[in-house]
């Protein structure tokens, strides 16, 4: 074995770990773990992260009002994590069906209720809503705020900013590589 460029033979590492006899060797060899490793964490993230409003647990939304200030400003981002509900939480909810403004998500505190009927209010207001949201209505508890994260999140899914970063993405992608132009041209010359 000469391990030479150009030659078919390729270089043999010594160790078990490339022996198909065994099952490691035989996952090492058809197996990449860093992939793998890479894979098990995107699906373990996305679990995770995946949307309440699609039955998972994790939210974000954007404070779109002056109702919770100072505690959430205007532009504030917040997320939130489907759970036990208590009162003194902030909780993200949708308005009852059949409510004035149904279907539409508030942001406000629990001052009272059950699971039941929840009782809300914002920090900035003197008044109860007008909602009782049960807590199939709850979107989630906030976990953490985020200031002005709204506003980037909002800028984000602007058309301009998803045509620009497409743009450059389609540019990189084109964009022609020095080194694989050279050793496309070193293996033309070495057939020649």
């Amino acid at each position: 074995m000469t391990g030479l460029p150009g030659t078919r033979e390729s270089v043999q590492l010594p160790g078990r770990h490339l022996d198909d006899s065994t099952f490691s060797g035989w996952v090492t060899r058809r197996l990449n773990p860093a992939a793998l490793l890479q894979s098990t964490l995107i699906i373990l993230l996305i679990l995770i992260v995946w949307p309440a409003a699609f039955g998972g647990r994790f939210g974000m939304v954007m404070v779109a009002g002056q109702s919770m200030e100072p505690t959430y400003n205007l532009g504030d981002a917040i997320i939130t994590w489907r759970g036990a509900v208590n009162v003194g939480d902030v909780i993200l909810y949708r308005i009852p069906d059949g409510n004035f403004g149904e279907r539409n998500s508030v942001i406000h505190r629990v001052t009272g209720g059950n699971a039941a009927g929840w009782i809300t209010r914002g920090d900035n207001s003197e008044f109860e809503d007008p909602w009782t949201p049960a807590s199939t209505d709850v979107l989630g508890v906030t976990k953490l705020r985020i200031p002005v994260g709204g506003r980037v999140l909002a800028l984000m899914k602007s058309w301009m900013f998803v045509s620009v970063v497409g743009g450059l993405a389609v540019l990189l992608i084109a964009w022609p590589n020095k080194d694989v132009e050279l050793q496309r041209r070193g293996r033309q010359r070495d057939r020649a």
